[in-house]
């Protein structure tokens, strides 16, 4: 008599019934993994930016001093972003603290800037209306805020950036110390049967995650630098805010740090005169905003990721509006895999199509 063999979904399910519910098993257990680490997620997305970044110098590095390359990057890499961030953040507060503490101040300079400009009485009416309902209730609100529970709020913030930033630099040294042999790991167990797909995918998403990360912080950095310079030279004061926002806007392709230029411009144009703020705006458009925008950000990126900035731009701004810090650099990787994927199905198809020739 026969063996007849049944093939149908129920009989097939019921046959690696203990494949699928290890599988489901594995899920689930990720799953809860995800969900207690999410706190985290911002430490650990900014520590895989952070290692691609260093990685370059650590390669370099690896050359004269193997044993040293990662510490030695990570210092040299993560260093400089967190004194800029870190002071640049200090001095804002404290600018904050002084608004709130000196609001009659602030305010008679608001409306002296608001006689000087040429608008017509309704408009220069109603922003002086503006000014002064925002002081006479917003600001004893936020004075009573600052005085009453952002001891709390802010010990809870301080806490958990201290702690994710320290997440964020150990991520970074041990993926540049051992993310080679993590790759390698996870290469071994992919089944055989996507195994060529999975190789080519890893490789194309590496080189796209590279691009984009290294092209947007070189500039960014570059940005927060010269800015700082160019401050300096120019008087401003709160040099190391200005250059923090410079650095924060510039990780934004096209975006950049000239918003931030021209409202400066602006503000030293009432202060010093028309002479002025025309020779800052162009030194700082030729200085700062130029070289990152015109050699390093176009070289990198669109050079070795070939995507469309737009893509990029619509990547960091989506991410960032929907899940903040993790998901503004969440994003680009999203975009990556998609891109990579795409590329790696595409090189398999034409290598199946080759093969299936020289038959």
């Amino acid at each position: 008599m026969p063996d007849y063999q049944f093939t149908d979904g129920i009989s097939v399910l019921i046959k690696h019934k203990w494949k699928i519910v290890l599988a489901l098993l594995i899920l689930i257990i990720a799953a809860m993994f995800i969900y207690i680490i999410i706190p985290l997620l911002d430490g650990i997305i900014m520590g895989i930016v952070l290692a691609y970044i260093a990685r370059p110098m650590k390669r370099y590095i690896d050359r004269y001093a193997p044993k040293a390359s990662a510490y030695i990057a990570t210092l040299a890499i993560v260093l400089p972003i967190l004194l800029i961030f870190g002071f640049g953040i200090i001095e804002i507060l404290n600018d904050i603290l002084w608004a709130v503490k000196n609001q009659d101040y602030v305010v008679g300079i608001l409306l002296s800037l608001l006689e000087k400009l040429s608008l017509p009485d309704f408009v220069r009416d109603r922003i002086r209306d503006m000014v002064l309902n925002f002081t006479s209730y917003l600001l004893p609100v936020l004075r009573q805020y600052l005085t009453i529970s952002i001891v709390v709020d802010m010990g809870k913030a301080v806490a958990m950036l201290t702690l994710n930033t320290m997440l964020a630099v150990l991520i970074c040294f041990y993926l540049l110390m051992d993310g080679e042999r993590l790759i390698e790991k996870i290469t071994d167990i992919i089944p055989q049967e996507v195994e060529c797909f999975s190789v080519r995918f890893i490789k194309h998403l590496d080189g796209i995650l590279s691009a984009i990360f290294i092209g947007n912080t070189y500039s960014a950095i570059s940005v927060g630098v010269l800015s700082l310079i160019v401050f300096w030279v120019f008087g401003f004061s709160n040099v190391l805010a200005l250059s923090a926002i410079m650095l924060l806007a510039a990780i934004i392709p096209l975006v950049t740090g000239w918003l931030v230029v021209i409202v400066l411009a602006i503000f030293r144009y009432f202060e010093m005169g028309s002479e002025s703020a025309i020779v800052f705006l162009i030194v700082a458009f030729v200085v700062v905003i130029l070289p990152p925008e015109l050699l390093v950000r176009p070289y990198i990126i669109n050079t070795k990721s070939d995507i469309h900035p737009m893509l990029i731009i619509l990547a960091f701004l989506g991410g960032g509006m929907v899940g903040g810090i993790a998901g503004f650099f969440i994003a680009p990787i999203l975009l990556g895999a998609i891109v990579a994927a795409y590329r790696a199905g595409a090189e398999v198809r034409r290598s199946q199509i080759l093969e299936s020739c020289d038959e």
